[in-house]
């Protein structure tokens, strides 16, 4: 039946087997990543970040083995090849932290990344895991970026870089069905409500209410404003990543 599918579905998001265990370092500037000084040797992101801590993440290689593989590949590329050195660029709060943003390394963004198709993103079956507990992750297609800035669910071979991590409380429904789950957090849940805390530009009541109105009147110019809102004030690094011995994965179902 329909809802015993449901159920099999949750339980099975809840339990998923983890293959391969990877780790994060996460630091934080005292600015944001500074476009004006992109131009120099080191970039717009700040040289000595705060460290703030370690998520370590297990994946469900044995679920989806080729976005498992990819995120693998960018966990230990070096500085300037995959995640280390880029930053968390979106917050929402009470629902997740975004990261992983395609573009220039010097603007703390992964840089053309040469990673082979991925037909996962075609699979109907590579979406089934849902966005029940804090400490998901999942690769984010356009229901997390809003359709800004990726292509989205629709190509193998776009080079989807950008993971999210569901922060909590509470489930996230919104992102089932269009964004790839392939881990949970294992250890770091604090790291994670740390990055989450980090303030972020909010736009005036003033400003809201234009951006509706240009939205309302089909001005383009609505979606690329938003763009900004909710990016964080400080620079939250990825300082380094690499994998871990499978000794160091949990027991299926555990509770990060």
């Amino acid at each position: 039946s329909g809802g015993g599918g449901a159920l099999a579905t949750q339980v099975q998001s809840l339990t998923a087997e983890v293959t391969d265990v990877v780790y994060l370092d996460i630091g934080v500037c005292d600015s944001n990543v500074r476009a004006d000084r992109a131009l120099g040797s080191k970039g717009g992101v700040c040289e000595d970040p705060l460290a703030l801590g370690r998520i370590t993440i297990g994946l469900y290689g044995g679920v989806v083995p080729q976005t498992v593989d990819r995120f693998l590949a960018l966990v230990s590329a070096p500085p300037g090849e995959g995640y280390v050195g880029t930053v968390f660029h979106l917050l929402s709060a009470g629902r997740y932290v975004l990261a992983g943003q395609a573009g220039s390394n010097r603007l703390g963004q992964v840089q053309a990344p040469r990673l082979p198709p991925n037909p996962e993103l075609l699979s109907a079956k590579a979406f089934q895991l849902r966005h029940l507990r804090p400490g998901t992750v999942s690769l984010a297609l356009t229901a997390a970026t809003g359709g800004v800035g990726g292509a989205g669910a629709g190509s193998a071979s776009a080079q989807n870089t950008e993971f999210l991590i569901t922060t909590g409380p509470a489930p996230v429904p919104s992102l089932d069905g269009t964004n790839i789950v392939f881990g949970r957090v294992l250890e770091g849940m604090d790291v994670v409500s740390a990055i989450a805390a980090v303030p972020t530009f909010k736009p005036s009541s003033n400003s809201r209410a234009w951006n509706q109105v240009a939205e309302f009147i089909g001005d383009d110019r609505a979606q690329k404003a938003r763009a900004v809102w909710n990016k964080p004030t400080k620079a939250i690094v990825i300082t380094g990543g690499g994998m871990l011995t499978a000794a160091a994965a949990t027991t299926p179902g555990q509770v990060a």
